[in-house]
């Protein structure tokens, strides 16, 4: 390591006066205790050392969050980017619909990250191997300190991991240069140099052993995970990582390194370099999915003998799971399921945040975050088929639909057809025309949310649903911001869990394989908790095979993920990686988003914005038919998030990504 300047301040103002460098955002350090300290007075002071790893943290992104105007990519923004999830009130439907260039992309990680890293290079070089005495109230024992330093080398490579799944390959900085230095400069490292060193930091976390196993504690043996007993799990540490996290992002890495986008399938790429001539980008090497198959067994072998589990809710009368209870209950506590969490939830308290904006108007919602008519087409029937597949499916009429998700569940009237007999995973994400909700609202015993012209969640107000559905997802059942219900439930965001992974060793086991028997039985493992035929059964059964045949599982397994992982972060990177988006859009040409007719009505209200006629159309004329809501802009070069504008004008070893100006 490079020697830092004694004075932490000195970078804070050396970066202000290095502005035709790139380094200036690498040699910015967090002010929170940069000020009037120096190195030294940080790192003999325990509380400051220990704040100053603390703040490195905040490299961790807040997925739950997706309805604030973002200037980073550090929120749910990405649910929205990705055409999944829909807001009335975020810059980022205004941006996809008029599109973006390099100079003016918003959503970027660049110069926080880096921030971090460096934060975390500067811990690692001056950290002592512990403070004080063990009399000490501040004492940190050799032991503590040894894993401070281990979570900042997995900060430092979950940052990179970060930057690169955004942007591609990033300049590898691993020295805490010296910001009077006016010639700092870095070019970018390829594909293979990135994730080799992520790996290397990853490793190296494991071999010191300083990090628990797990978040188990010694009592979890004494409950059940649907007991939902808190004392299972060392909670005051939800966001530390564990060895668990750590082999999780490893064979995420791998995943990513050999995925089309990374690993020889963007021609584009494959012909940049650096300034030097320096390629970035890798052919493809097929070994690449092995590594990845042989990192997530690993994953499994230790973190299922550990106590980690697919969550399932208590068995009922019948002596089983009950998967609407399941799916739900997944999000609402800390579970055997759940590899790494943050305990920063935008869906904590009604009456803000993401809780209100989800509700519908009656409810005392903002009512403005919703998804587009192609998410609610993407979930399965109960039948375990696509709408397209299953003849059962119909879009014909109405009928009386009892909802599942209702304290009482209520048998909500004259719900079109569209809605009835689909899989537990589509009642516990969107709300629907006409769907009651989950606690009766006082003085509105047949209460519905209802999009439709004149219903209480129109569009009359800007805050409505934009393509008439609301996501129900991760909302919590006893919340209402009325009367005494209850106001506040606290319960973790996922960053990782089991079921991601299984699904990604569904598709790894597919691109080495497709005969793997492995494949069917992890996707089955999801489609079984969700309370769906496995293709299995639908093989056993003479309904519909896939079984060894390469692209229908690969179709299989990515509507999968789409389902079983929706509006949880991953998306946007998914059809990233795989270059899916350029099978939908093509390379240049927008695309198309849906939803149903907000400007008509389906039924007659009366002051209480109760229905009192419903209207029995579908089709063109009336509510119930697919209107195109937006043409968002789609180019190739989105593959990639273009690198900051101002990064490259600052650099003279930068280069740009593909086909950004």
């Amino acid at each position: 390591m490079k020697e830092v300047k004694k004075f932490v301040y000195i970078a804070l103002v050396a970066g202000g006066m290095l502005g035709s460098f790139i380094s200036c955002d690498y040699l910015d350090v967090s002010k929170e205790l940069s000020e009037n300290l120096t190195l030294e007075q940080v790192f003999n002071n325990p509380g400051y050392t220990k704040r100053w790893q603390a703040n490195i943290y905040n490299c961790i992104p807040n997925y739950s969050e997706m309805g604030k105007e973002a200037t980073t990519g550090f929120t749910g923004i990405w649910n929205l980017m990705s055409g999944q999830v829909v807001a009335n009130t975020t810059a980022v439907g205004t941006q996809m619909l008029t599109g973006f260039n390099s100079s003016n992309a918003s959503f970027h990680r660049w110069a926080t990250l880096y921030k971090y890293i460096r934060q975390g290079f500067i811990f690692l070089d001056n950290a002592k191997d512990y403070m004080g005495s063990e009399q000490d109230v501040s004492y940190i024992s050799k032991k503590d300190m040894d894993r401070l330093k281990a979570e900042t080398k997995f900060l430092i490579a979950y940052s990179y991991f970060s930057l690169f799944e955004l942007y591609g390959p990033v300049p590898l900085i691993t020295e805490i240069e010296d910001p009077e230095n006016k010639t700092i400069d870095y070019p970018r490292a390829s594909v293979d140099e990135i994730v080799n060193y992520i790996d290397r930091l990853l490793q190296e976390v494991l071999d010191s052993n300083a990090l628990p196993e797990t978040l188990f504690t010694e009592s979890a043996s004494g409950s059940l995970d649907y007991e939902h007993n808190n004392d299972r799990y060392n909670l005051k540490e939800i966001v530390r990582p564990t060895k668990v996290t750590v082999l999780a992002l490893r064979a995420k890495l791998w995943v990513y390194a050999a995925s089309p986008l990374f690993n020889g399938g963007y021609g584009e790429a494959l012909q940049l370099t650096n300034k030097d001539g320096k390629h970035l980008f890798p052919d493809e090497d097929k070994t690449k999915w092995n590594t990845a198959k042989t990192h997530l067994e690993t994953l499994f072998t230790f973190a299922e003998a550990k106590g980690h589990k697919l969550y399932y809710s208590k068995p009922g009368s019948n002596g089983l799971p009950d998967p609407n209870l399941s799916v739900y209950e997944l999000f609402q506590y800390y579970n055997d399921e759940i590899l790494w969490a943050n305990g920063n939830n935008s869906y904590r308290i009604v009456g803000n945040d993401m809780e209100r904006r989800t509700c519908p108007r009656g409810a005392n919602g903002f009512c403005n975050i919703g998804l587009y008519q192609e998410g609610v087409d993407a979930f399965f029937t109960k039948n375990g088929l696509t709408i397209e597949e299953d003849p059962e499916y119909n879009e014909d009429g109405f009928g009386n639909l009892t909802n599942v998700c209702s304290s009482t569940l209520h048998n909500d009237k004259h719900i079109f057809n569209m809605y009835h007999n689909r899989e537990p995973r589509f009642y516990n994400t969107v709300t629907y025309e006409g769907r009651s909700w989950h606690l009766p609202i006082s003085g509105k015993a047949e209460y519905g949310s209802y999009f439709s012209k004149g219903g209480d969640s129109d569009n009359s107000s800007q805050d409505h649903p934009k393509a008439g559905y609301l996501l129900y997802k991760f909302k919590n059942r006893t919340l209402l911001d009325t009367g005494n219900n209850v106001k506040t439930w606290a319960r973790p965001w996922i960053l990782f869990r089991l079921a991601d992974f299984y699904l990604y060793y569904a598709e790894v086991c597919n691109e080495i394989n497709p005969s793997d028997p492995k494949i069917i039985e992890y996707i089955d493992k999801i489609r079984d908790r969700a309370g769906i035929p496995g293709y299995k059964e639908l093989k056993d059964n003479g309904i519909k095979n896939i079984v060894g045949d390469y692209e229908a599982q690969k179709i299989a397994i990515r509507r999968e993920r789409m389902v079983e992982l929706f509006a949880e972060g991953n998306y946007y990177f998914d059809i990233h990686r795989w270059m899916s988006c350029l099978d939908e859009n093509g390379e240049d040409q927008p695309y198309v988003r849906t939803g149903m007719d907000l400007n008509s009505r389906a039924a007659k209200f009366n002051s209480s914005k109760i229905p009192t006629e419903f209207y029995d159309e579908v089709g063109e004329g009336s509510y119930y038919n697919r209107v195109v809501v937006e043409k968002r802009v789609w180019n190739k070069e989105m593959l990639l998030y273009p690198v900051p504008y101002d990064e490259i004008q600052k650099s003279n070893l930068l280069v740009q990504n593909p086909l950004w100006n």
